[in-house]
Parts: structure tokens; sequence; C-alpha cells
């Protein structure tokens, strides 16, 4: 019997204008006030620790082959602005993806079913907005990304879509 041969595998993954070879990827994110948090469909609640602290982020390590984050915020202190804020790195901490108004899709109240897959189309939902909060020093959040909320103004709850479909593609930070 010869040596097998060495066998080794890249996975480029496009993110807009730029390609990710690492297999996985760090989301950095965070909900004022409570966090429920999916990619590609499927529930990350086992993956959360500080989902119900908006002051502390949660890092969930995902694919490099994902293809939707979707994340509902809901706010328990309802005379309070509602917020997203998060980041996409690869291990070498380049920062990938942020929360702006240009990459995310966000919808006030009751997202309806199958929001959180990729087959979804979240095209009539708006742009994500920024809605006037600051402050990352208390997470591990890229310094770039900006709290987000939907357009219409949530009054308990909203969701937020980030999809890498072919129909939009997100924009690379530049």
């Amino acid at each position: 019997m010869g040596r097998r041969p060495l066998q080794f595998y890249l996975l480029l993954t496009h993110f807009g204008t730029f390609y990710c070879t690492a297999p996985t990827l760090n989301l950095r994110i965070t909900c004022d006030d409570n966090l429920a948090l999916y990619v590609d469909g499927t529930d990350q609640a086992a993956n959360l620790i500080n989902q119900d602290n908006w002051s502390k982020d949660d890092v969930v390590k995902i694919s490099s082959a994902f293809q939707v984050i979707a994340a509902q915020c809901i706010n328990g202190n309802k005379s309070s602005k509602m917020g997203l804020l998060a980041s996409l790195d690869d291990n070498n901490g380049d920062v990938l993806m942020t929360s702006d108004s240009e990459n995310w899709r966000c919808l006030a109240g009751e997202p309806v079913a199958g929001w959180t897959t990729e087959e979804f189309d979240d095209s009539q939902w708006q742009e994500a907005i920024p809605n006037g909060m600051t402050g990352t020093k208390q997470t591990t959040i890229s310094t770039d990304a900006v709290w987000i909320t939907a357009a219409t103004t949530p009054k308990s709850k909203f969701c937020c879509r980030y999809a890498r479909a072919f129909t939009r593609q997100p924009k690379a930070l530049g």
C-alpha cells in the first residue's frame, strides 16, 4: 500500500467584495433588552448566556457558510429605546460585517412564520435605521457597529435579518 495523498479543503465564502477562508466566524451580538437569535433557521438559545442583559454581548461561533442571521429583540421597558448591535469577525479579528442600515432589514412587531430561514422573502421589510443609542464599551462588538432598529417605531419588539442571498448582497465594510 502506498501513501495516501494529503488532502485539504479551502472554503471561500463571499462577503460582498471580499472573501473569508475561516470555517467558523464569531457573531458578536446584543439586543436591548432581550435577544432571540437564529442562524439559518436554527435557534441559538443554547449558545446565549447574556440574552437578557443588553449591556453585555454574546459571542456565537457560526459557520462561514451561513446564509441568514435573524434576531428578535423584546423590550421589557417600553419607555426606553430598542436596538440591536452586532458584528461578525473571523478568528484573526478581522471585522466582516457590522449592524448598520445597509445590510439589515427590520420589522416592528411580530414576525411571520419562516422569517428565520433562508427561503423567507424579506423584500417587503424596510432597511434598518440607526436608533440613536450609543456605546459598545461593555461589549466585544466592533466599534464600527451602530445600534439599529425597525424604521417603524417598535412598541415592545422588533426583528431583523441579515441575509446573504444573491438577490440582496451585503455591502463590504470599507
